[in-house]
């Protein structure tokens, strides 16, 4: 399940998802000119985002959109389990998977790196410190000159960001979001520091594997060797190329 509008979740965990796990996707969709609105609606009727798989045989759930956690209240966000077609699934929501892989990390100072507009942004840090962890520093990537305010940034100017953000002081550096395009960022930048780089997406798909029975570390998803590196050269080699 992903806003309607964001293009860059499902390319990103199609390649960052490895052999033999099929990505099913359906698109969240709210007519309301507020961004704010619709992210609280996403996550107030996801019965409604997932009647389009009618009975496919699913054995997880996703909802790919961070920012809805970040705005309502801790009952009305999502949860770990999914009731659908009659039986219970794991329920990997994208903030709950960044959450529990700083967790495994032990991270607790965090520098976060947000493609969102002040008031979400706002929100996403008061969201991170209720659970315990010291911001460090927020780090804003530049927005683009036109088209969405989160969508349309632009792949060289969060590498940059998440450049600036590996020199702070903090344990882990989160690039926040779904919807921004922060995986090949991340590719490049995460080898360029020790501080771990992590991302919404790639959370998500961390967080997915293990659901599935594919345990595994953040570190693992991080590290030079990790497979989706060379997915994500062979999906988008012009794009890496640029960066």
């Amino acid at each position: 399940m992903t806003p309607a509008e964001n293009p860059t979740a499902e390319p990103e965990l199609s390649v960052l998802l490895g052999p033999d796990i099929n990505l099913l996707s359906t698109r969240m969709h709210i007519a309301a000119p507020d961004m704010n609105v619709r992210l609280r609606g996403y996550a107030a009727d996801m019965d409604q985002w997932m009647a389009p798989f009618g009975k496919a045989p699913l054995d997880a759930a996703i909802f790919a959109c961070t920012g809805s956690s970040y705005l309502v209240p801790p009952a009305g966000a999502p949860g770990r389990l999914f009731h659908h077609a009659g039986r219970d699934m794991p329920l990997i929501a994208a903030a709950n998977a960044v959450r529990d892989a700083v967790a495994a990390l032990g991270a607790r100072k965090l520098v976060l790196v947000s493609p969102y507009p002040d008031s979400l942004t706002s929100a996403a840090v008061k969201w991170w410190t209720v659970q315990g962890h010291e911001i460090g520093k927020v780090l804003a990537v530049p927005p683009a000159a036109s088209g969405h305010p989160i969508y349309a940034r632009d792949a060289r100017a969060i590498l940059n960001t998440l450049r600036m953000a590996a020199r702070m002081d903090g344990d882990a550096v989160l690039a926040l979001g779904t919807g921004a395009p922060s995986l090949p960022a991340l590719a490049i930048a995460s080898l360029e520091t020790h501080t771990p780089v992590l991302s919404s997406n790639l959370c998500t798909a961390w967080a997915v594997s293990a659901a599935l029975g594919q345990p595994s570390t953040p570190r693992d998803w991080i590290a030079g060797e990790a497979p989706w590196r060379q997915r994500l050269l062979d999906r988008f080699p012009a794009l890496m190329a640029g960066l």
